[in-house]
């Protein structure tokens, strides 16, 4: 919807609602659902499971560049079982007293197996990053690398239980993602927008043009950050591809405006990843993968699809 009561300063369409709140600050909120077979297989561990549902929605307030707060838990499960609570706990919590979250509720009820958390933050009134702010010669950057969860859930739908480090490093960055709060809040007055990596790098920042007036973009494909666990199980090719469209990355993609550059490099020495730029916004809509055999990209309607056979 286009037009909202006063108080709210951002609704439908971000990665967090932002309210006005009366302290001199803004509250944003988030909320994501995990459900069996959609977005994990069934018989996932339930440690993972805790930290994976917390996760997604703290990558949302990085995005926005919020610092997290509080949390409700929503739990549907089809029966009572101790051990499996007490690991999802353990999950959950270990990564909420990592970004000082507080679990204030929720609910609990009975049903096929169903996640839903929502997460509160809050930011000093008028700084939150939205996926609209992109403008025409703005750079486009990334943390960490790019496509190793969609690698790792390859790894798991393959039925195989493997041994090799690098398949068991990609695994961990689907089951175990890990959002970059601190990044998020230190963008505040640097990027002109952003967005978290869910459904993959075309379609996410498509997103980001979309709401910023139908805009285009330029990218290096010799750029893109790839791990080199992704390279030595699947080659330069696979690795690149999954770069750009696979899914449950969540990491961001932030555009900056040229004037920042040294500023972005300076905060990148900072984090304990990485961040790249690799490419830049422009006047004309579509996407423009440059480098060998690169060729114009038209994302409308790309994204990842959460598909997964049931038991498997």
């Amino acid at each position: 919807r286009g037009s909202y009561p006063t108080g709210v300063v951002v609704g439908i369409s971000d990665d967090g609602a932002v309210i006005e709140n009366a302290a001199g600050e803004e509250t944003v909120l988030a909320t994501d659902t995990l459900v069996e077979s959609v977005h994990f297989p069934v018989g996932t561990n339930a440690l993972d499971l805790g930290h994976k549902s917390l996760a997604v929605n703290l990558s949302d307030l990085a995005a926005m560049g919020a610092v997290p707060r509080w949390a409700l838990l929503n739990l549907v499960l089809p029966q009572a079982d101790d051990d499996w609570i007490s690991q999802f706990s353990l999950g959950f919590m270990s990564l909420a007293d990592d970004y000082n979250v507080v679990l204030i509720g929720g609910d609990t009820c009975r049903g096929p197996l169903c996640i839903t958390v929502t997460v509160v933050g809050t930011l000093p009134a008028g700084t939150a990053i939205t996926r609209g702010g992109a403008r025409p010669g703005d750079q486009i950057w990334i943390s960490g690398s790019l496509g190793d969860a969609s690698i790792g859930l390859g790894i798991i739908q393959a039925g195989v239980d493997p041994a090799d480090p690098d398949e068991v490093w990609l695994m961990r960055r689907l089951n175990a993602p890990e959002p970059r709060v601190t990044l998020g809040c230190s963008l505040r007055g640097l990027a002109s927008a952003a967005i978290d990596l869910s459904d993959g790098l075309l379609a996410d920042l498509g997103h980001i043009l979309h709401y910023s007036g139908g805009l285009g973009a330029v990218l290096e494909v010799s750029l893109l950050p790839v791990s080199p666990a992704a390279l030595a199980v699947c080659g330069q090719r696979a690795a690149r591809s999954s770069a750009l469209a696979g899914g449950d990355d969540y990491e961001l993609c932030f555009t900056v405006p040229r004037r920042h550059e040294a500023e972005i490099e300076a905060l990148e020495k900072q984090q304990d990843h990485q961040m790249t730029k690799i490419g830049e916004v422009c006047a004309d809509e579509g996407i423009q993968l440059t480098g060998p055999g690169s060729k114009h990209y038209n994302v409308t309607g790309a994204g990842h699809l959460h598909n997964w056979p049931d038991g498997g």
